[in-house]
C-alpha cells in the first residue's frame, strides 16, 4: 500500500507548490544524511520524503506515466549508489553502508560499492562476498573483475614482496651477506655474521 505523500509531508491533500517546497526542505533539513552520519533511521526518514515529494511533483506536472514508477525506483537507486560512492571517495564508510542498506535496488554496482565500503572498514570477509557477487551480476565489468582480482590476490602478493623487505636481508643472497659485513665492520668495527 503506497503512503498518501502529503501526509508525509505533513500537509492537507492539494497544498500549494510553495507549501509542498517549504515542507520537504524542512524536513529535509531535519533528516539529511550528512547531518545525521549513521542514523540509519534518518536515511529511512529522508528516503520516504524523496519519494513523496517527487510522487507530488509528478502528479502536479501530469508527468505520469504506467513506467514512472519504475523510473522513480531506479532513479532512487542512481541516488543511493551515487552517494556511497561519494562517502567512499572521501573514506566514510559507515555512511557509505547506511546509505547502500537504504536502497532497494541491489544491483552489481550496489554490490561492488558495498564491497569497497566494507573493505574499508576492514569487513573483508562480506567485502569479498559482495565483490564476487557484483563480478556474477556483471562478468565482463573491467573494474569490478580487477577489484575482485585485488581482493583475491593482491594481500598475498604484498606479503610475499613485504618479506623481503623486513629489515633483514635474505640469508640466501651472498652479495646482501657480504655487504652486511662489510658495512658492519666499517661503521660499526664488529665483525659480521660472516666475517
Amino acid at each position: 500500500m503506497t503512503e498518501d505523500p502529503y501526509k508525509v509531508l505533513g500537509l492537507e491533500p492539494g497544498a500549494s507548490d510553495e507549501e509542498v517546497k517549504r515542507a520537504y526542505r524542512k524536513l529535509a533539513k531535519k533528516y539529511h544524511p550528512d547531518l545525521n552520519p549513521g542514523d540509519e533511521e534518518a536515511a529511512r526518514q529522508m528516503q520516504r520524503i524523496n519519494a513523496a515529494y517527487e510522487q507530488i511533483q509528478n502528479r502536479d506536472s501530469g508527468s505520469y506515466d504506467p513506467f514512472q514508477q519504475e523510473r522513480s525506483a531506479q532513479a532512487d537507486a542512481d541516488r543511493y549508489q551515487k552517494a556511497a560512492y561519494q562517502y567512499i571517495r572521501y573514506r566514510r564508510y559507515r555512511e557509505a553502508v547506511n546509505v547502500l542498506d537504504n536502497a532497494s535496488d541491489r544491483n552489481a554496482n550496489w554490490y561492488y560499492l558495498s564491497a569497497l565500503a566494507h573493505h574499508g572498514l576492514g569487513d573483508q570477509a562480506l567485502a569479498l562476498e559482495h565483490m564476487r557477487r557484483a563480478v556474477s551480476l556483471a562478468p565482463d565489468n573491467r573494474a569490478y573483475l580487477d577489484a575482485l582480482e585485488r581482493m583475491e590476490h593482491g594481500g598475498t602478493v604484498y606479503r610475499q614482496q613485504a618479506g623481503q623487505y623486513q629489515g633483514y636481508p635474505n640469508r640466501s643472497d651472498p652479495c646482501t651477506n657480504l655487504m652486511l659485513c662489510w658495512c658492519m665492520n666499517l661503521c660499526c668495527g664488529v665483525p659480521g655474521p660472516c666475517c
